[in-house]
């Protein structure tokens, strides 16, 4: 058989395989089998797919070093894809939390670069856009931060997506300190999305605005009686306040009868704040019960530990 003939026959078949591959990977990464995705990326690694994902999950177990690395060969591999570029910024951005502020100095121009070549390739993503905000309002004015620029790019954002814009700007307010302006953007998000009532509440929380906090977490409940994080911010606002004790334990309660579901608070950290309701309340027994409990559940549970030093 003609040469040229038998590479076309088997490239196909070859190309159909490693999609299968990567196919399987993606999926044992999307289900958070991160292990399992490492080594089966691992098997393939001189593939681009494979460095990007082999990235990702060095992202995930906060291996940010690694991360950009991976996300560096990527690059070479293929240095057109905006994507590729807000995650080599979101990794060395979050190594620069790692080490002294000397390093930090060298590492930023290389953090802004990759988020502006991101936003370059494709100004209209929003990860990109982001990205520029979070270097913007964290870093020094010598090295280019700007909460001028942070608000031009959060607007830049509110154009390709209001909702989105609107808690673009919210931050950067926040982080520069004009909590009035910061409150009118999360109520305006809010109006137009009741699921971002949970922003607007964390907002309250923050500034230690419990009254309103109560009111924006029981909305979002109240609008959505799937939402379990709202049921546990009442009850933490509880916890963290002091006030409206009784709402807080029912809440908590109600919280701790449903099965936990992934990207909630865990039920030790219910615990934990049921704890902190009784202590406020002055019910010693209770609390330490409660303490108790958490720590069964989660050994790690820090503020469980500081109670329980507290009352003992």
């Amino acid at each position: 058989m003609n040469k040229k003939w038998l590479i076309m026959l088997l490239f196909p078949l070859s190309g159909a395989i490693m999609a299968q591959s990567q196919s399987k990977g993606i999926e044992l990464y999307e289900e958070g089998q991160l292990d399992a995705a490492k080594d089966f990326f691992a098997k393939n690694s001189s593939s681009e797919t494979a460095n990007y994902y082999l990235g990702r999950i060095a992202f995930d177990k906060e291996e940010f070093r690694k991360a950009a690395d991976y996300f560096e060969e990527v690059i070479d591999m293929n240095d057109q894809k905006s994507d590729y570029y807000v995650w080599l910024g979101n990794s060395i951005g979050s190594y620069a939390g790692e080490v002294n502020f000397f390093r930090q100095g060298v590492l930023a121009p290389k953090i802004k670069s990759a988020y502006e070549k991101a936003v370059s390739l494709d100004p209209e993503s929003i990860d990109a856009h982001w990205g520029l905000i979070e270097y913007y309002t964290q870093a020094p004015g010598i090295l280019g931060g700007s909460w001028q620029k942070a608000e031009e790019t959060a607007k830049t954002i509110k154009k390709l997506d209001v909702l989105e814009g609107h808690n673009a700007l919210a931050t950067v307010y926040q982080r520069q300190e004009e909590y009035d302006k910061a409150e009118k953007e999360y109520i305006a998000a809010a109006e137009l999305d009741k699921r971002r009532l949970l922003n607007l509440g964390f907002y309250y929380q923050r500034r230690e605005k419990y009254d309103q906090a109560f009111s924006a977490f029981e909305s979002a409940y109240e609008n959505d009686p799937n939402n379990l994080s709202a049921l546990y911010q009442i009850g933490r606002t509880s916890a963290l306040s002091g006030m409206q004790s009784e709402k807080g334990i029912n809440s908590l309660k109600k919280y701790l009868s449903m099965d936990w579901r992934a990207g909630t608070p865990s039920h030790a950290g219910a615990l934990m704040r049921l704890g902190m309701i009784y202590e406020k309340r002055g019910d010693k027994p209770t609390a330490i019960d409660h303490y108790e409990r958490s720590l069964m559940q989660d050994p790690e549970m820090d503020e469980a530990k500081k109670g329980l030093s507290r009352l003992k």
